[in-house]
């Protein structure tokens, strides 16, 4: 398609280029997909096969029993392309992301969010691509509801966010400050197809994203559902103790001074502690922790695993186990607090932490 660019029309040479020039597609698979939806929208794809028939170039890439090397199939094609290329095609030429993959194109969505330090995302990178795994309630990104969990960050102040953007999301933030932070966000789910997307769910499911809770996201009307109607939960039985302020610190010291300060009572240190003394059940997900009444289901506390800096117990109290978590990410929090619960068993206490402990040293990013 590039070789026979020199014997075609200018407009031809011209999708060309710009296809060339792209920043975010993969492969030549993509490329060529990518240009054949702007030879479309130019009118002009008939031109690489016109040029292929009267230069005589098509018996060098087709075989005689194919359209283009049959000389009689191959001037029906180039026919029927030649009024192809009279119709109008409204195609969004932007829309380019998953073209490595299949011709199916997913739903984008352009966003320009007010200047700020943060968006309140979590990312998970999978397949060279930064999946959202979480959704600060109250960050910025979260204050017009399109930006859900499964969608994925295709392009953050115009560069391409892939593999080599680990660790430089912030970087890349802060390089348009003080100006509106511009995203780019690939819909993991459409609506209008009631569907998650096809290459997306292959990543949430490498992710091990509940496919369920993406779709709950949603309903016809745009709002968010209410998932907990009618919803049996499950997790670990434990009881809710209290809430310690640790300070400034998250690390696991801090969990360990948390539980001496609930054990020994001391009257000045317990008003660090409020305490809360509630039955509950613990759920241990993929992308954080939830925390409910053990009758009511009431959410009581939910923390994604980029806020949780540390989890342990002491030898002493083996039943007694505790996290840390920021107010904000631990990257960037300056305020972390201990949570404090007691197990059923020393068995649930030991998988508790443990399944914490692989929980938050998962490769997440925040932005």
């Amino acid at each position: 398609m590039v070789s026979i660019a020199k014997d075609c029309h200018f407009t031809y040479k011209n999708c060309i280029d710009q296809v060339n020039n792209r920043t975010d597609v993969r492969n030549n698979c993509a490329r060529f997909r990518l240009l054949i939806k702007f030879c479309i929208f130019k009118k002009c794809l008939h031109e690489p096969v016109e040029a292929l028939i009267k230069h005589q170039y098509a018996h060098l890439f087709y075989l005689p029993s194919s359209i283009l090397g049959d000389e009689i199939l191959s001037e029906i094609f180039l026919s029927v392309l030649r009024q192809v290329s009279r119709i109008e095609f409204p195609l969004n030429l932007e829309n380019a992301s998953f073209l490595d993959l299949c011709w199916y194109l997913p739903e984008i969505l352009n966003l320009e969010l007010v200047p700020c330090k943060t968006l309140g995302l979590a990312v998970s990178f999978d397949e060279n691509r930064a999946v959202i795994v979480n959704v600060e309630p109250n960050g910025v990104a979260a204050e017009n509801g399109n930006i859900k969990i499964g969608d994925v960050l295709d392009q953050l102040n115009d560069v391409q966010i892939n593999n080599t953007s680990k660790g430089r999301l912030n970087l890349i933030m802060k390089s348009n400050k003080p100006k509106p932070v511009k995203v780019r966000i690939v819909k993991g789910y459409c609506k209008d197809s009631g569907q998650i997307y096809g290459p997306i769910q292959i990543l949430l499911k490498n992710l091990k994203i509940d496919l369920q809770s993406i779709t709950t996201q949603y309903e016809e009307n745009g709002n968010d559902i209410d998932t907990t109607k009618n919803k049996i939960f499950y997790g670990y039985q434990v009881k809710y103790m209290a809430k310690v302020d640790v300070g400034t610190l998250g690390n696991v010291k801090q969990v360990q001074k948390a539980l001496r300060i609930i054990m020994d009572k001391n009257q000045e240190d317990m008003q660090l502690v409020k305490r809360t003394d509630k039955l509950a059940l613990l759920e241990i997900g993929e992308i954080g922790l939830k925390i409910r009444g053990k009758d009511s289901a009431d959410l009581i506390l939910e923390h994604p695993y980029m806020k949780i800096s540390s989890c342990g117990n002491i030898p002493i109290l083996p039943k007694i186990f505790g996290y840390c978590a920021g107010e904000q990410t631990c990257d960037i929090a300056k305020q972390f607090f201990c949570y404090i619960f007691e197990a059923v068993s020393l068995e649930d206490a030991d998988l508790i932490l443990q399944s914490i402990g692989q929980g938050f040293h998962r490769t997440h990013y925040a932005v």
